[in-house]
């Protein structure tokens, strides 16, 4: 039976809050790994046939920016064949489809936000595999939307804010219990970008599609902030008293090296007058006014 939306990676931070929002005003359907594999092209073929969906939003990825390291072939027939697998299946029904990238396809060396015109120099596995993905959309689709996101925080899945409230819980807790003063949280303090909570990321994706403008656009919440400051704005809104203090990359060594500066610059959408996406902290300050309580009750 046809649908209006396909939701790919629907039990993803993203996948659900776009299954949340689009299912208000139109029939939607998803899928996820354990129904379809994105890197099996008959497979993916025969969901989107059989379904035939008007749009397509495909969220499924491999986002371990750390794994992709570690297993660059998994990241690339993820990323990259896996997207070009569910582009071809949507040029076979008509449907249009909705590729989400990342800020990663940038070298982050620019001292000021990249824009959708700007060089992409992806210096980590996971940016190559996402640029290929971007690649393969375009080589497959005449019509198509890429909208590039970063720092994406939400209610559900692994992220950032919610990681880094369970630190913040711990070492309350452990003072609270009397137990051995813990060392502070550090934070890295010289990467900067643009956090994005999944459902403005939602909000933005239902406008561009809804508009009939189609391309390449940055997809990301106003400003900037570093992971310390990101952190700080969270435990200052939970009312957290948590001993917080900044480092640099240097202290902290990942597999994936980040990018020193990957802020994004909404041009296309704000040209087009369809740029929804609110400061960060406002749109951060929403997430945990909404989710808090939830939050620091988990485990």
């Amino acid at each position: 039976m046809a649908c209006d939306f396909l939701v790919t990676g629907c039990r993803g931070q993203l996948g659900r809050d776009l299954m949340t929002l689009f299912a208000t005003e139109h029939s939607v359907r998803g899928i996820d790994i354990q129904d379809c594999d994105i890197t099996v092209a008959p497979d993916i073929h025969r969901a989107i046939t059989e379904i035939r969906p008007r749009v397509v939003l495909h969220t499924a990825a491999f986002t371990d920016v750390d794994g992709c390291e570690s297993d660059s072939e998994n990241a690339m027939r993820v990323n990259a064949e896996g997207a070009g697998n569910v582009a071809v299946a949507c040029r076979s029904v008509g449907a249009l489809m909705v590729y989400y990238s990342t800020d990663y396809v940038f070298d982050g060396n620019k001292d000021r936000p990249y824009t959708e015109s700007d060089r992409t120099d992806p210096q980590t596995v996971y940016g190559q595999s996402k640029l290929q993905g971007e690649r393969a959309v375009r080589a497959a689709l005449d019509e198509y939307i890429i909208l590039r996101i970063a720092w994406v925080y939400g209610r559900h899945g692994r992220n950032f804010v919610k990681t880094i409230i369970g630190l913040g819980k711990k070492q309350i807790e452990t003072v609270a219990s009397g137990g051995e003063l813990p060392d502070s949280l550090k934070v890295v303090d010289d990467q900067v970008g643009n956090p994005c909570w999944t459902m403005e990321i939602a909000r933005q994706t239902q406008a561009v599609v809804l508009s009939g403008l189609r391309g390449l656009f940055h997809a990301t919440s106003e400003g900037e902030t570093t992971w310390y400051g990101l952190a700080r704005v969270v435990f200052e809104t939970l009312g957290l008293d948590v001993n917080i203090v900044p480092c640099t990359s240097d202290e902290y060594v990942r597999p994936a090296t980040r990018p020193k500066c990957s802020t994004l610059e909404n041009d296309r959408l704000k040209t087009a007058g369809l740029n929804v996406m609110r400061p960060w902290r406002e749109a951060l300050e929403s997430f945990l006014h909404e989710n808090g309580r939830e939050l620091l009750s988990e485990g």
